[in-house]
């Protein structure tokens, strides 16, 4: 007499007496099952590069009509990339993983944004690249921003990605005439970057910091290069032991505050200033004669005080006119690689951009990044 077969929905029939291979049937057919019921949702996972102050603008709806430039209001300008997935729980972990999700990329896109100075009225002004090699790495400062008012062009600097968006570029405050006016130089002693782009206030010069990575350790020089990425020259280059980073214009375009480490990279850092050609390097000291600790300068508008890190001092002295780390969410914080605008500072760090006081009293969210569950509202995966 012929044994009973057993059917299971989707599988061969399996003998009985075959227990080990039923069950393991069933868990396959369950995990087939699994699978093809998965639930999905849409998200968005958007991140706040770098921003700026710039002149508020009203972009035209008609096409190739140029933008109007307001000259008395500010707006912030900005970098946003939203990489766009599908996320799927499934009913049974993967049996490789162990994991309940499964993410599917559908590509990501960079954008040029601008808002208001309180994070309102936020608007996409242009997609600059769309799926690019890779994503902007996002883990450290990664990207540079720098308006030029009188020009109305931005100098953007992407150190960490795919070698198709790293580099120095230009463009204009609607996004239009992008161009990459230096390309990192690939050598075999070392790999260039570029960062902290700074425009000279008539727009003809960008000055930066120069990364030579691989030198070990790595240089840091302040180098310059004309509006075409042309005349390229260092106007400070680094030793073994002295590095030169983070550069900003003075609002009249003679002077370069800069951060100096003596004793390499990193370490303890000064406020120095030079010449915009070069010339006269000297260190800012307090009204003590002693040191002014501190990175990420930036100029007041009027050129008369610099922001370092927890303090304002005067440009022409280096008096100490205020010192303080602004209140974020209850807590001592930091403003970020900031900008110094008629209404405030306005700085990025890697969990999106800040908005701080000029008296340095509280530093607020204007951009978080976030992972964003879209929904069927219009826009619902973009801010």
């Amino acid at each position: 007499m012929k044994p009973k077969t057993r059917y299971i929905v989707g599988a061969t029939p399996v003998p009985k007496k075959s227990g080990f291979l039923s069950r393991l049937v069933v868990v396959v057919s369950l995990w087939l099952l699994a699978i093809s019921t998965s639930v999905a949702q849409e998200y968005a996972n958007i991140e706040y590069l770098c921003a700026d102050w710039g002149p508020a603008m009203k972009l035209s709806g008609k096409t190739n009509e140029p933008p109007q430039f307001s000259d008395t209001e500010e707006e912030v300008y900005f970098l946003k990339q939203v990489g766009r997935f599908t996320r799927k729980t499934r009913l049974v972990p993967d049996l490789l993983s162990g994991s309940m999700a499964e993410d599917i990329g559908h590509g990501i896109s960079i954008y040029l944004c601008k808002m208001k100075p309180d994070g309102g009225d936020k608007t996409e002004i242009k997609e600059l690249w769309k799926n690019p090699n890779y994503p902007i790495d996002t883990q450290g400062q990664s990207t540079w921003m720098d308006v030029n008012e009188r020009t109305r062009k931005i100098a953007l600097a992407i150190t960490y990605a795919g070698s198709d968006v790293t580099g120095l570029w230009t463009m204009n405050l609607d996004g239009r005439e992008l161009k990459r006016i230096i390309t990192p130089a690939v050598t075999t002693n070392y790999l260039q970057a570029i960062n902290h782009p700074s425009w000279t206030p008539d727009g003809q010069w960008i000055v930066f910091e120069e990364e030579l990575r691989g030198m070990n350790p790595n240089r840091f020089n302040i180098a310059r290069c004309n509006a075409a990425g042309q005349q390229f020259a260092r106007l400070l280059e680094a030793t073994e032991k002295i590095e030169y980073m983070q550069p900003s214009v003075s609002p009249d375009g003679r002077r370069i505050a800069f951060s100096k480490y003596p004793n390499g990279y990193p370490g303890g850092r000064h406020l120095w200033l030079v010449d915009v050609e070069g010339r006269n390097p000297h260190q800012l000291l307090t009204e003590k004669s002693k040191p002014l600790g501190g990175d990420y300068p930036t100029w007041s508008p009027d050129g008369k005080r610099i922001l370092i890190t927890g303090k304002i001092v005067e440009a022409a002295s280096g008096e100490m006119l205020l010192q303080r780390r602004p209140v974020i969410q209850g807590r001592q914080g930091t403003y970020g690689w900031p900008h110094w605008g008629e209404l405030g500072i306005v700085g990025s760090v890697v969990n999106g951009i800040l908005f701080t006081d000029i008296e340095l009293r509280e530093a607020k969210w204007i951009g978080s990044s976030k992972l964003a569950q879209c929904t069927g509202a219009k826009n619902s995966c973009r801010w």
